[in-house]
């Protein structure tokens, strides 16, 4: 199971880190983005299987592509500012990772106008507006 393999490179990374800690703390956050990278390489994998996933869906339901694009972006935007967050507060630049959360809420609302407005035309269709 891969889930056993990415749990083992988190594992080694963070014993790797504790260990290199106490020597050289540069070092450890290196160690500690080292396998977040893997990680994420490992994730992208995935990715591609719900992409394929999401398409046929998109076959079988008649909603707008565009629609799915947005949800799409949406999930990337959480996805690499929670990584990126992460890495942040790992390195001791909790403010930071901070800020990319707020810019990632504020994008995501940004990203999400035309489904509110979407959703809105469809309700006023229903209420014969």
């Amino acid at each position: 199971m891969d889930i056993i393999k990415i749990a083992m490179i988190g594992l080694a990374g963070v014993v790797l880190a504790l260990m290199l800690r106490q020597q050289k703390s540069e070092y450890a956050l290196y160690i500690s983005l080292a396998a977040a990278i893997l990680i994420l390489v490992f994730s992208v994998d995935r990715l591609t299987a719900v992409m394929e996933t999401i398409r046929k869906i998109e076959e079988y339901i008649q909603i707008d592509s565009a629609l799915i694009k947005i949800l799409i972006k949406m999930i990337g935007i959480t996805y690499v500012a929670e990584f990126a967050t992460g890495i942040c507060r790992d390195a001791g630049f909790g403010t930071l990772g901070s800020q990319i959360e707020m810019f990632a809420k504020l994008s995501v609302m940004a990203v999400s106008v035309p489904i509110l407005l979407t959703l809105i035309e469809t309700v006023e269709g229903l209420l014969g507006g």
